[in-house]
């Protein structure tokens, strides 16, 4: 009976132990589910929509970032665009409305380097002898290699480089000598009171594009059967040579009536043309290339062309009857 009770305890204990070793390994795998379902809570889904929604997250985050950042350069570029568009559209027709690609070719050494056509007579003029403003440029007188140009643009009157003008891309560009610069704005607010509007044609010319126009009218002679020293001395009666131009200083200025663009003596019975002789000198300007001065100036009649001088000067050549030349000899006599 005894023997009996024994094994009845052993077994019930031997029941508890095992029962306690489920419940424990029970609560083990209890835990461990809990602890996997937790971590599995705080990671992305993975599923193809979640992967695609983060991916596309992503995506506008940097599209974003990469916006902000060209942005960004577009602001700081577009000021310098702006800039350089302003200063195109001081110039006067609708291709000066574009933004200008700035290829400038600076000239190293002299100005004259790739010049072809050089007045083979001409000496550097005296650009201090009698004053800037009357300098003489011919065919016996080209700018001197130390000639320092002071040029504005004719619209706003904002200083600009020579040297950047100096490309095919700027041949439209108007600037003109500083000195002049408000006395040809106005002259032509005084003419346009008066009711003959006048508009700048042609004012500063690099000494590249004067080259150029030369040894065009050069070519055009040669095609006509002229040999190139004929063709060189008529294409000096209408032209000029490079560094000889009263253009390539901004002080020589071909001016029209409004609208029209043709450089022709029939400009001279023009209302517009008889209020400049009546008028410009007191403005400081005269009309360098007279009919009757072609002998002294060597070149053609320009009723288009004047010439910045300075209102004392201006008047006194007028008074006198004279032209450029004629009146520097006058002051050296």
């Amino acid at each position: 009976m005894a023997q009996t009770r024994k094994r009845s305890a052993a077994k019930r204990k031997k029941q508890k132990f095992t029962i306690r070793v489920v419940i424990t390994c029970l609560v083990i795998l209890i835990a461990l589910f809990v602890g996997v379902t937790i971590t599995s809570d705080n990671e992305p889904t993975v599923s193809p929509q979640a992967g695609n929604s983060e991916i596309l997250k992503t995506t506008e985050n940097k599209s974003v970032e990469n916006s902000t950042k060209k942005t960004s350069e577009t602001e700081t570029s577009g000021t310098t665009t702006e800039t350089t568009t302003k200063e195109a559209s001081t110039v006067g027709t609708t291709k000066e409305q574009e933004t200008i690609v700035i290829t400038t070719k600076p000239l190293t050494g002299s100005f004259y380097d790739a010049v072809k056509y050089r007045s083979p007579d001409a000496v550097p003029a005296d650009i201090f002898k009698h004053g800037r403003n009357l300098m003489l440029l011919n065919r016996q007188y080209e700018l001197p290699e130390d000639f320092k140009w002071d040029l504005v643009y004719w619209s706003n009157g904002q200083h600009v480089d020579a040297m950047y003008l100096n490309c095919e891309e700027h041949n439209a560009v108007k600037a003109v000598d500083r000195a002049a610069y408000q006395p040809l704005k106005d002259m032509f607010a005084a003419a346009s009171e008066a009711g003959v509007p006048l508009q700048l044609v042609s004012a500063y010319r690099s000494i590249y594009l004067q080259d150029k126009l030369f040894t065009r009218s050069v070519n055009s002679y040669m095609s006509q059967g002229y040999s190139e020293a004929d063709a060189i001395n008529k294409a000096n009666y209408s032209r000029t040579f490079s560094g000889t131009s009263e253009h390539n200083t901004g002080l020589g200025f071909d001016i029209l009536e409004k609208g029209n663009y043709s450089l022709s003596s029939s400009f001279e019975n023009t209302a517009q043309f008889k209020w400049l002789m009546e008028n410009a000198e007191n403005y400081g300007f005269i009309l360098r290339y007279a009919e009757n001065k072609t002998v002294q100036t060597g070149i053609m009649y320009e009723p288009w062309h004047f010439r910045y001088v300075g209102v004392e000067h201006a008047k006194k050549i007028n008074e006198l009857g004279m032209c450029l030349e004629e009146y520097i000899e006058y002051l050296e006599a």
